[in-house]
């Protein structure tokens, strides 16, 4: 409950108290005198104060005099007066004691001084005055933990962000330091290996070449282990070259997992990746033409389906490659093909694919490719 509900709350209480006293006064006949609408300005007047005023110190001042002014009329002008009582007591109760039994005891003080024929209409304002003052007090308490609760899991929320963004910087950190080790061990690996054969391929050339017309049988020599140590040198250069290509099934199923990941982190989209069979029968061509046709089903999904996950499945068959990209969505009982499942079946085409869609459960795409010789 917001304060300003509250306040709401507390005057509509007072309000309706202040109705049950003109009722009462009209009910025993009293005629209603200057005295009475002047006690009732007052009482709005004060009251009014009370919920527009920030000051507790103004708060309470302002409760005292409302308090003496109804005592005062109650005694000078109307007993009924002393209806008015219990809201402004709990609320002056309220600020200094949290026990709720104290303050109705506090509310029930005037009953000494009320008549007996207005002890029953006391009793239920205070008893009417005393519930709505609680359900007012724990609204109040409750909204309180709640505001704390928000402003814990904020800062908690703040926290994470930062040791998140902090392990971001460290992965890339991580990232360039694995790259510069790479780098540094690459060229010391050039250098051990493959400069020493080049270095000791020229010794022995230039050697040839001094002794080229003197001894052409030695020249003959060297220049033949010249040869053939640039072969083992070229032979070198193949293994670590080799060594640092990774297999072209295992980089287009790392692209298509890093694809995948960044998707799902900027939409909400739960994607998933299952691969088996003989992988490696995936050339490049077939892997451009799968994340190609994958982002387009995941864009379809992400726009029409209502869909919160999507699994691909990929499978290196006998024959043929299979793909399928399959959400949880709705589906569709009629399948509309606009430019961006034509698009699919195009490149498709071009690779002699064949591109099936289906909308019964969820909304899937089933990529079909020809196993193509790797010598074309």
């Amino acid at each position: 409950m917001s304060e300003q509900t509250k306040t709401l709350w507390i005057l509509a209480n007072k309000a309706l108290l202040l109705g049950l006293v003109i009722t009462v006064t009209y009910v025993q006949g009293e005629a209603v005198t200057p005295w009475h609408l002047l006690v009732i300005l007052l009482y709005v007047c004060f009251n009014m104060a009370i919920a527009i005023c920030k000051s507790s110190s103004i708060h309470q001042a302002l409760h005292y005099i409302a308090l003496g002014t109804l005592l005062t009329a109650a005694f000078r002008v109307d007993l009924a007066f002393f209806l008015l009582l219990p809201p402004l007591i709990h609320g002056l109760a309220s600020r200094w004691i949290r026990r709720h039994g104290i303050c109705f005891v506090l509310m029930l003080l005037p009953l000494v001084l009320v008549p007996e024929a207005l002890l029953t209409e006391y009793i239920m304002s205070a008893l009417f005055s005393f519930l709505l003052g609680v359900l007012v007090m724990n609204s109040t308490e409750s909204m309180a933990k709640y505001e704390n609760m928000v402003e814990r899991l904020r800062s908690e929320l703040f926290l994470a962000n930062r040791r998140l963004a902090e392990n971001d910087e460290y992965l890339k950190q991580s990232e360039y330091t694995y790259k510069l080790e790479e780098r540094n061990r690459l060229s010391q690996e050039i250098h051990d290996k493959i400069g020493h054969s080049i270095a000791g391929a020229l010794i022995q050339m230039e050697a040839s070449k001094r002794l080229l017309e003197t001894d052409k049988v030695r020249a003959r020599e060297l220049l033949q282990n010249a040869i053939s140590i640039s072969k083992e040198g070229i032979d070198e250069i193949r293994h670590v070259l080799k060594n640092m290509k990774p297999p072209p099934e295992q980089l287009g199923i790392h692209r298509m997992q890093l694809f995948l990941e960044a998707f799902s982190s900027h939409n909400p989209l739960r994607t998933s990746l299952i691969y088996r069979g003989n992988i490696d029968l995936i050339q490049p061509i077939h892997w451009k033409i799968i994340q190609d046709n994958t982002r387009e089903a995941l864009t379809n999904a992400l726009k029409y389906s209502d869909a919160t996950a999507v699994t691909v499945d990929i499978r290196g068959l006998g024959a043929m490659i299979r793909v399928e990209v399959a959400d949880n969505g709705s589906g569709a009982s009629k399948i509309v093909k606009g430019l961006g499942i034509q698009g699919m079946e195009e490149r498709m085409a071009a690779l002699q694919g064949k591109l099936l869609v289906d909308g019964t459960k969820g909304f899937s795409v089933t990529m079909l490719f020809p196993i193509l010789d790797k010598s074309e």
